[in-house]
């Protein structure tokens, strides 16, 4: 995470305008000028400033770069994912990869902790969740890009004991396990070959099967982790945690995780009947238009059982 400094406050300012308020979920740019917001309850909105043009975002860019140890020159490097100071994701690609010539996006982090109510959910599924988490099954947590996966689970692991032995693996920290103090959060490099020294997916899943975890949490399943998570959900451990991109619970099981594999090169047959042998419950989260997050679906994969269905309990 890049620190906080008066001249790198500066540097970001103009950018700062517009993702800085609490209630802002996410900025994008797809050309230079114009802004496109959206923020919670309130869905999105598009703004021009002008002061925003392609040198002014390659100069941020390129700061940004410099300060992470990263490259992004907007030629030869013209991507940049890093955290920004408050823990939002930015993430942007400049050049002929982008018809309008840029894509950039700001996930935000401001602190917001749903509750059940604004989830959607009644009392019966709240605390179907809640002794789900405690009972230490093996939960996936499904959704689309920035549908709130990753704060549900934050939410789901308040209800855990402080004396847990949690492990998380992730290559951007955005779980919250400060609370376990035997606990222990493990960064991967997100990309090989950096020189800094950082451990890659396979070397942190030696590392983390010994070291006795009462629970293994992965961030967003990739290609680059999502043979490391089957490893760790066939490791004996049971309390696993992990959120992934995916449409429908089924489509988690039955595709997700086959894909990134298959995409990152490895192999290894019959993967949903694997997931459906260890996997106890997904939960499926998505985002309406007013930018709030409602929890749609629950399945149970080992008994086929639907605890929650297009919203409607079962």
């Amino acid at each position: 995470m890049i620190a906080t400094n008066p001249l790198f406050e500066r540097i970001l300012s103009p950018l700062f305008k517009h993702y800085g308020d609490e209630g802002t979920v996410e900025i994008r740019m797809s050309r230079p000028h114009q802004v496109v917001t959206e923020r919670r309850g309130e869905g999105k909105r598009m703004v021009k400033d002008e002061t925003l043009t392609m040198a002014a975002i390659e100069k941020i860019a390129k700061s940004l770069g410099n300060v992470g140890g990263l490259t992004f020159d907007g030629e030869e490097h013209p991507k940049l994912s890093c955290v920004l100071p408050g823990g939002h994701r930015f993430e942007v690609l400049v050049g002929s990869s982008v018809r309008t010539g840029i894509s950039l996006a700001i996930r935000c982090k401001h602190p917001f902790v749903p509750s059940w109510q604004t989830l959607g959910v009644s009392d019966r599924v709240k605390n179907y969740l809640i002794n789900a988490v405690r009972s230490d099954t093996n939960m996936v947590i499904s959704g689309a890009t920035n549908t709130g996966k990753t704060t549900l689970l934050n939410m789901l692991l308040e209800v855990l004991e402080e004396d847990r032995r949690v492990v998380a693996v992730e290559d951007t920290p955005e779980l919250h396990i400060e609370k376990f103090w035997d606990g222990v959060g493990l960064i991967a490099a997100r990309e090989a070959g950096t020189g800094s020294g950082m451990q890659d997916w396979r070397q942190l899943y030696d590392h983390l099967i010994r070291i006795t975890p009462d629970h293994i949490l992965f961030g967003e399943i990739s290609t680059q982790n999502a043979f490391a998570a089957l490893a760790a959900l066939n490791s004996g451990v049971t309390g696993f945690k992990c959120t992934i991109h995916a449409e429908s619970p089924e489509q988690a099981i039955h595709r997700k995780f086959d894909q990134n594999i298959a995409w990152a090169g490895e192999t290894m047959p019959r993967v949903p009947e694997f997931l459906i042998d260890l996997v106890d419950v997904v939960v499926q989260i998505k985002r309406r238009k007013d930018g709030f997050r409602h929890i749609t679906d629950i399945w149970e994969p080992r008994k086929d059982n639907w605890v929650l269905k297009d919203g409607a309990e079962q």
